[in-house]
């Protein structure tokens, strides 16, 4: 039988749910270059669940102005992605961050998770027998958690 990693990595991913959420992630990866620089250090993505991206902004002003750029935000994203990830924008007040000036983003800080997300994380990875694309799916449930505890803080 010959395996292709690529088709066994992409059956675990959508077997779990995870392809759709691995597509959303995507949008950090092109937002500065989708909305400009300007625009950038005003508003960036929260999060994104079912097709709905969560922008927030750094003042009322930026969020009513984008409000109606939110079309064309939306079909430069999904241009950018090359599918449709993105179906809808909303717009929420919040802190930006800003990356060091001259260096790169760095995401290495540690997420502390309580014995019930870890106890759901370690449940739903235990189908994946691959350690490999068990720690891959680990690390973005793992982000997922975060995005979803900083967003209710």
């Amino acid at each position: 039988m010959n395996f292709n990693v690529k088709n066994v990595v992409k059956g675990a991913l959508k077997g779990l749910n995870l392809d759709t959420k691995m597509r959303g992630y995507a949008v950090w990866g092109v937002w500065d270059k989708a909305v400009g620089d300007a625009i950038a250090h005003q508003a960036q993505p929260a999060f994104v669940r079912g097709g709905i991206l969560f922008v927030k902004c750094s003042t009322s002003a930026w969020m009513q102005q984008l409000h109606f750029m939110k079309g064309k935000i939306r079909d430069e994203l999904n241009q950018l992605l090359g599918r449709e990830v993105v179906k809808e924008i909303r717009f929420q007040m919040g802190s930006i961050d800003h990356p060091p000036t001259g260096g790169p983003i760095v995401d290495n800080q540690e997420v502390v998770l309580d014995d019930a997300e870890r106890q759901r994380i370690d449940e739903a990875l235990q189908p994946l027998e691959d350690p490999e694309i068990r720690e891959i799916a680990r690390r973005i449930m793992v982000k997922e958690a975060s995005a979803k505890k900083t967003m209710t803080r």
